[in-house]
């Protein structure tokens, strides 16, 4: 206790520095940021907490998906629990949540730059610099230009602007993992090791590139370790990242790891460009890191030293050269500026420490003063652009806002497609279910993945004609279409006026114009024949071909209707021949059942479910959402690992130290 005492001044002072320079997020509510990845975090949280009691079918993205492809879950749930318990928007109580964990980056960076050696003036001289000064931006002029200048903060633009909610969160723990793990290499008890288990099992919970780039600053501070040490720290870093992964696997099961991965050569062209011209220069860079690694440990550098050196090289290797279209080493590696600027500000603070020390004491006073002066002219530029960048949002005069709110009064229920900003921002304003929405790592559909450029691109009467036909397969009741006038940031489908002659417009305000898709009905059911079912990887012909059988008013209907999320009925009149396809995403999980009997559920060419009812006459098919198979599984082991982080916290008295490794 005496030795956090002395550091309370410090930490206080980062704190509400910080906290002052992104006040306005404490009370905001929704921000004049549209262009921002914002409104889909904020999706989340607002359906979450309208549907805590069963949210394990996601109804309102792409088409339907399991909650855990939506996104890593941490933050969304943190923030739908203050919504609901504080009786507050999702938007206020998201922006408080981030504000946050904005405040507590330099804290924690604090934190971890005592723990691996700094004095508390070095520390707080890296800590203030993080806070008020972006080194990306001397290093890197696009970021320079894109921030108005070498003065201002990329940190709070990254937040505001670009809506990296959850990376500034995984950023702010980044630096308790390397504190945790350095902790557990020193004590070598359950507790210390129980530390780095849990600050590892929250990144992984809260963001995905946050996870990317904790993995390669672990890495960094291993190799740094000395010689006796380097070995016993790979298997404490190893040991707590299986447990950490352990205790986060309910909430990012394999089988939502597996759709991720599989999801990266579509969303990343730059790495799989990357991985076949130098299929070999990322591991070069880290064999390279893990020389330098031994060489200084082997020197009298300090180890905070040798580890900011290091992180700062290998973030350097993987940003600067970062092209996203055609070349990066890492997905989204270009992510990772942050990072990079926290390892520099760990270096420029141990320098200025240095030089104060190593400077005569009327050079101190100097020192100390231009210190002050330059931390007071960037606190002006800080507060500055955060006016700018944190304005409240005029809703009435957003078609974001105006689209959505029209589409909860008159379109409840029924599945639209939508594009651009008003795509991001449908959600936090309604729970009308979109054909694509959020977020791209967790789609399964490969329809889904082209589909875009079938409707965006004004190319002429054929794309029209299959503009109707796959809205038709999707389940569209509804397109929205951004005009010239619309206040989208993105306005992604060209030639918007070609629709007003393909089909019945159901209302126009602030540029959008909101679209009926001509149907036989609302139904998301069909009954189909055998030699109707869509095969694999089907042509645009094939899809053309089913949406004119599905659509054939002599067929037999079917009633669909959900009864809550995840759960459905199913109501037609068959013959034992017939199959009924339903416009849902089948995955395994996915049960049906008529009367008391288990029927069979499959999957057709464009990833929806195909029921085999075998029923003869006058039916009713329940269909319900079990989870994936992989679900008890994650959380049994989940549970394992929460029971052994518990025996390792245990007791009043610290643990004797476990043998050494």
């Amino acid at each position: 206790m005496p030795s956090f005492k002395r550091h309370l001044p410090a930490l206080a002072v980062l704190a509400a520095l910080n906290a002052f320079l992104c006040a306005q997020l404490f009370t905001a509510g929704y921000l004049n940021q549209f262009s921002s990845v914002d409104g889909a975090f904020i999706s989340l949280a607002h359906y979450l907490s309208r549907h805590w009691a069963n949210h394990s079918w996601w109804p309102i993205w792409h088409c339907g998906m399991p909650f855990e492809d939506t996104y890593v879950p941490l933050l969304h749930l943190t923030v739908a629990a203050l919504a609901t318990l504080g009786r507050i928007s999702a938007a206020h109580a998201y922006h408080i949540v981030v504000a946050i964990a904005y405040t507590l980056g330099p804290v924690t960076l604090y934190v971890a730059a005592v723990y691996l050696g700094a004095d508390r003036a070095g520390a707080f001289a890296s800590a203030a610099i993080y806070s008020l000064f972006s080194p990306a931006a001397l290093l890197m002029p696009a970021v320079a230009r894109d921030i108005g200048g070498i003065w201002f903060g990329r940190r709070l633009q990254i937040l505001a602007v670009y809506g990296e909610g959850p990376h500034i969160a995984a950023l702010t723990l980044l630096p308790l993992a390397i504190v945790g793990l350095e902790y557990a290499l020193r004590k070598r008890t359950g507790r210390a090791f129980a530390c780095a288990v849990g600050a590892l099992a929250l990144i992984f919970l809260i963001n995905v590139p946050g996870s990317m780039a904790t993995g390669l600053a672990v890495f960094c501070w291993i190799v740094v370790q000395p010689t006796g040490s380097r070995r016993a720290a790979w298997t404490v870093a190893a040991g707590a990242a299986v447990c950490g992964y352990a205790l986060a696997c309910y909430g990012i099961p394999p089988s939502s790891e597996a759709t991720v991965l599989e999801n990266i050569g579509r969303m990343h062209h730059g790495f799989s460009s990357a991985a076949k011209i130098a299929p070999f220069l990322l591991v070069a860079i880290l064999a390279a890191v893990a020389g330098a690694g031994w060489w200084l440990s082997r020197t009298r550098v300090p180890l905070l030293i040798r580890f900011a050196m290091l992180f700062l090289a290998l973030t350097a290797a993987l940003v600067l050269p970062d092209r996203p279209k055609s070349f990066e080493l890492l997905p989204q590696a270009g992510r990772l500026q942050l990072e990079m600027e926290m390892a520099f500000c760990l270096l420029a603070g141990s320098a200025l420490r240095y030089l104060y020390r190593a400077s005569p004491w009327r050079l101190r006073i100097v020192l100390a003063l231009l210190f002050a002066i330059g931390a007071g002219y960037q606190i002006r530029n800080y507060r500055h652009r955060a006016e700018i960048d944190l304005q409240a949002a005029a809703l009435p005069a957003r078609s974001e806002y105006t689209s959505a709110m029209w589409a909860d009064s008159h379109l409840a229920g029924q599945r639209v497609y939508v594009t651009g900003s008003d795509s991001f921002w449908w959600n936090a304003f309604t729970d009308v279910p979109q054909v694509i929405g959020c977020c791209d790592q967790g789609e399964s559909l490969d329809v889904l993945a082209n589909v875009p450029y079938l409707i965006s691109p004004a190319t002429g009467p054929y794309h029209e004609i299959l503009t109707k036909a796959y809205l038709q397969v999707l389940g569209a009741q509804a397109i929205v279409v951004s005009g010239p006038q619309s206040t989208d940031e993105y306005k992604d489908i060209q030639g918007p006026g070609r629709f007003d002659a393909m089909f019945p417009v159901l209302h126009r305000e602030l540029g959008d114009t909101i679209y009926a898709v001509p149907q036989l009905s609302s139904s998301l059911a069909h009954v189909v024949e055998s030699a109707d079912i869509v095969p694999a990887s089907p042509t645009v012909y094939q899809v053309y071909a089913y949406a004119q059988k599905i659509e054939d008013p002599a067929r037999p209907t079917a009633d669909f209707a959900w009864l809550s999320d995840g759960v459905a009925r199913v109501r037609a009149t068959l013959k034992r021949d017939d199959l009924v396809a339903v416009e849902v995403p089948w995955f395994a999980g996915w049960k049906a059942w008529v009367g008391g009997r288990r029927i069979p559920v499959s999957a057709d060419g464009l990833g929806f479910q195909i029921l085999h009812p075998a029923c003869e006459g006058a039916c009713e098919i329940a269909l319900r959402w079990t989870g994936r198979p992989d679900r008890i599984p994650s959380a049994m082991v989940s549970l394992l690992a929460l029971c052994l982080l518990a025996v390792l916290l245990s007791g009043n008295r610290p643990w004797r130290p476990l043998k050494r490794w």
